[in-house]
């Protein structure tokens, strides 16, 4: 049933990209399937979604850290198998692109993004802390204006292209770096700490170190959004 929802939701993701190609193309905006323009809508709805039910859900994060509560743990593993889809489903799309040379390059910050995103996840199925997924589904908020700002940009509109990156620093500074990563780093200490079926899988040290390369990574995200508005 959980792996239904995986698979459900790649196909999905395939239906969007196909759907937003064919009315980006109307409007001469993409020529091939698979391009930029297309795919980065699809991120969009995507991350938005998944932001949204991460907001939607936060409060039982905290009502059932130790999740105890079957039908809780249920609606965290389906959100879980969905989140990794969008992940996996994403990368293969970033190959792919190289593969048929719409693209010259990966894009490296997001693969290494990408893929460790997907090596915490299977950590995080191995040790069934779904709550986790969840409050990282939060850090998605930021990409739901990425494929609206290619298309700013695309039509050279630079008032609207600066406000999505602003939202973007923004999200990524108070909301991410601020609050949702030391908030994992708690939580993640208080179920190993509070939880029983969790204490014997308390490794402080490697989730501190995982965060440290998202941080790492998110600083020159950081740095080049300061760079898209000088150069603006």
């Amino acid at each position: 049933m959980l792996f239904y929802t995986f698979y459900y939701n790649a196909f999905l993701m395939g239906g969007m990209v196909i759907f937003f190609h064919h009315i980006l193309k109307k409007y001469n905006v993409e020529e091939m399937l698979f391009e930029k323009f297309s795919i980065n809508m699809m991120r969009s709805l995507m991350c938005g979604t998944i932001a949204h039910e991460a907001y939607s859900n936060y409060r039982y994060i905290w009502l059932d850290k130790c999740l105890d509560n079957t039908i809780i743990t249920h609606k965290f593993q389906k959100y879980h198998y969905m989140f990794l889809s969008y992940f996996v489903f994403d990368t293969v799309l970033l190959l792919y692109q190289v593969y048929l040379r719409i693209e010259k390059h990966v894009r490296l910050d997001l693969l290494f993004h990408h893929l460790l995103a997907i090596l915490a996840l299977i950590i995080i199925e191995y040790k069934g802390m779904y709550g986790i997924s969840l409050m990282i589904g939060l850090t998605e908020g930021m990409s739901l204006v990425s494929g609206p700002k290619l298309l700013s940009m695309h039509f050279n509109n630079k008032y609207l292209t600066n406000a999505f990156i602003i939202y973007r620093l923004i999200y990524l500074i108070f909301v991410r770096m601020l609050f949702i990563w030391p908030s994992v780093i708690y939580y993640y200490y208080r179920i190993t700490t509070d939880c029983f079926k969790y204490q014997d899988d308390k490794n402080m040290l490697l989730v501190i170190f995982l965060i440290g390369l998202i941080f790492h990574a998110e600083i020159g995200w950081l740095h080049s959004g300061r760079k898209e508005l000088a150069r603006i």
